[in-house]
């Protein structure tokens, strides 16, 4: 009787550690899908990464701007930052490779550098182009094919950025990469396991 009861209680216990990572895998997967991110994004931007510049804690993206779907600043590239670089690695942070292009849901960080994030690191290929229009159509913010064209760029902003990359870079040495904060599913599943065969053997 005893053996069953600590069973039971083992089980629901690891439901209830189960339940919480559930519901924010499926909170993600809403979350990467496009009318989601379309309804969330500061800007929308088609591009092509023409410079990477990786720091210990941080990497900076230079995108040369090819089209503006959504919200245009007048600017030839801008600047995506991803918290990894040699000395740290985030989860849910984008990367791309020189020369990649995208379509990216933005989010403002700094528009005096021009310098923005992409929400949960999702990339989407240019081939979704479409799809984004249909969506900024349904949700009214599409503005029509004029915002394609931006072909003002101000080097002084471009040079602050880099400025402020620099200092960030210096405070940032020692700082150490970040754990996963939540457990694994399956080592939870895992360990749960172990300890019922341990009680099993010891009764």
């Amino acid at each position: 009787m005893k053996r069953r009861t600590l069973v039971s209680i083992l089980f629901t216990f690891m439901l209830l550690l189960l339940i919480p990572n559930l519901a924010a895998a499926m909170l993600v997967e809403e979350a990467t899908k496009i009318p989601y991110q379309v309804n969330n994004s500061d800007r929308i931007v088609i591009g092509t990464v023409s410079k990477i510049d990786t720091y210990s804690s941080y990497t900076i993206y230079t995108v040369t701007v090819k089209e503006w779907l959504y919200n245009p600043i007048p600017a030839e590239t801008i600047k995506i930052r991803s918290k990894i670089g040699t000395n740290l690695a985030v989860e849910d942070e984008v990367e791309f490779t020189q020369n990649e292009s995208a379509l990216l849901m933005l989010n403002d960080g700094n528009l005096d550098e021009l310098l923005f994030r992409v929400p949960l690191g999702i990339k989407y290929p240019v081939s979704d182009r479409d799809a984004v229009i249909e969506e900024l159509k349904a949700q009214g913010k599409w503005q029509g094919e004029s915002q394609t064209e931006n072909k003002t760029n101000d080097t002084g902003m471009t040079e602050k950025a880099g400025t402020a990359d620099e200092k960030e870079e210096r405070s940032n040495q020692t700082q150490k990469p970040n754990a996963t904060p939540f457990m694994n599913p399956v080592s939870m599943i895992a360990v749960m396991l172990g300890a019922i065969v341990c009680l099993k053997k010891k009764n």
